[in-house]
């Protein structure tokens, strides 16, 4: 786990990487603070009046909550209470600084199963997903079992799993059978300009969790001229693919959390479009 690397520094703050983004002003949210062993960690939510199902969500290296607005909009309007914890990594933290991307990585892990029992708490009895971008869809597909032979974090009550993008190949981490153990059903969400120079120079490489894991109730989609930002919406040269990504992670999470007949008949009568390939198996 130690090629978490440091090499890839560049990966992980890229998408990472976030400018100035504003402040999430089109979902009412509120933000309050838990405890995860001796540090603070601030949680984000956007909470709709009738919650049906809880998304938790892990933002990018060295980004935040308020980087995702569309996101957490199109969550949230669609009945989804939508939790995020920064990350120590964000740039945004206060902490910043005393942390490398290496040590981030099990405090990810902690900071988002400490958000899982507050939404619990304050969602008693309702199903929750796991989502994230880039770094933060690593942390996502590892609640949901991916790499568990080694990092042994699974959820096993998640009934979903949504990635904008994910990681990569990470030497001494990501090997060929990460993903096996990956068995709810999964999203990615993808672009064919999905890179990172130096990095990950091959977007070809954010479909082997859609490869590799077990078949069945698995989708990826992939953007025709999309790269690595789509998540955070800000490019308004692809707004429609960033709507067409957004409705379908919607559609996604109803028919496989809430059962919804509607979403379930969508999801099955997807077909690739002009904005985007579309994949099952």
């Amino acid at each position: 786990m130690t090629d978490l690397s440091m090499n890839r520094r560049g990966v992980l703050a890229a998408g990472l990487a976030f400018a100035a983004t504003p402040a999430l002003a089109r979902a009412a949210l509120t933000t309050t603070t838990i405890k995860v062993g001796d540090r603070d960690v601030e949680l984000t939510v956007a909470r709709p009046d009738a919650p049906k199902g809880v998304i938790v969500f892990s933002h990018g290296a060295g980004s935040a909550p308020d980087a995702y607005p569309g996101l957490f909009e199109a969550w949230a309007k669609a009945g989804f209470l939508v939790v995020e914890p920064m990350h120590v990594d964000s740039l945004k933290h206060p902490k910043h600084a005393d942390y490398d991307l290496r040590a981030a990585f099990p405090l990810r892990i902690a900071d988002l199963a400490a958000t899982r029992a507050w939404a619990a708490q304050a969602a008693p009895g309702l199903p929750m997903a796991a989502a994230g971008h880039s770094y933060g869809s690593l942390m996502s597909m590892i609640e949901g079992g991916a790499l568990d032979a080694m990092l042994h974090a699974r959820d096993p009550n998640l009934k979903a799993v949504v990635s904008f993008s994910s990681a990569g190949l990470i030497p001494g981490l990501i090997g060929p059978s990460a993903y096996a153990t990956l068995t709810p059903p999964f999203l990615m969400i993808t672009g064919d300009r999905d890179v990172l120079q130096g990095n990950f120079d091959d977007w070809h490489d954010h479909l082997r969790p859609f490869e590799t894991s077990p078949a069945g109730d698995k989708y990826a989609w992939i953007g025709k001229d999309v790269d690595h930002g789509l998540a955070h919406g800000r490019d308004a040269t692809k707004a429609s693919a960033f709507a067409d990504a957004a409705a379908l992670s919607v559609t996604f999470l109803k028919a496989t959390m809430l059962a919804d007949a509607e979403a379930k008949a969508a999801l099955a009568a997807r077909t690739s479009t002009p904005i985007a390939e579309f994949r099952r198996r």
